[in-house]
């Protein structure tokens, strides 16, 4: 069996000890020991959330070093992954088997923006089953990457999260201080659903 590195176990103690009492103090400390790039007021902010619903179905857009941070916080309901880049894919999955987590594809270059925003059908892409089949309430759209006109860019996440979310449910873009996450989002989850903006994050209740 290999064996946990000591630095892993203090992480996953203070991710434990983070979802028992998750004040920003103990949010803090969890986000250091994880190197997690969100800041405290936006993981409090989604935190919110899937308490407010817990136990919940949760979809994220991307996995990373909070993926197991929301796994534990919405225990016993169904949290799951989608992420693009296998070896982010294959590093946290490796890390943390017990993971509920899809790779998939988006075939699309952020280039390419302006062009689908007047082509919505052309959005669409294949997604796992259970995805489809399970009505979300709570979704995080934090990928795929986006900061460069050669990646896939995050038009046809914040569409697809615009058509799985339940009524009555949150969807949360992460990056809205880039131009196309601010107008997808606007556009494809509606600026009048807008009920919070935090840093980069903006949260969306449908309907």
């Amino acid at each position: 069996m290999k064996a946990t590195h000591p630095w892993q176990s203090i992480s996953n103690r203070l991710t434990e000890r983070c979802v028992i009492n998750p004040i920003w103090s103990s949010i803090l400390l969890m986000k250091i020991s994880n190197r997690i790039q969100l800041s405290v007021p936006e993981i409090s902010l989604i935190a919110s959330s899937i308490l407010a619903r817990k136990p919940c179905n949760f979809l994220v857009f991307g996995m990373g070093n909070d993926s197991l941070f929301w796994k534990f916080l919405n225990r016993g309901g169904q949290t799951l992954f989608l992420e693009d880049n296998p070896h982010w894919y294959q590093r946290i999955s490796q890390k943390h088997p017990h993971l509920n987590a899809h790779l998939v594809q988006y075939n699309t270059k952020r280039s390419q923006w302006k062009d689908l925003l007047s082509k919505p059908a052309d959005l669409g892409f294949p997604l796992p089953q259970e995805v489809e089949e399970i009505p979300w309430d709570v979704i995080l759209v934090d990928a795929p990457n986006g900061w460069r006109n050669d990646q896939p860019g995050r038009m046809k996440s914040i569409y697809h999260a615009s058509k799985l979310i339940r009524p009555g449910g949150d969807v949360f873009v992460h990056d809205c201080n880039r131009t196309i996450e601010r107008i997808y989002s606007s556009t494809f989850l509606g600026n009048e659903n807008l009920v919070a903006s935090i840093g980069r994050l903006r949260m969306f209740c449908i309907g």
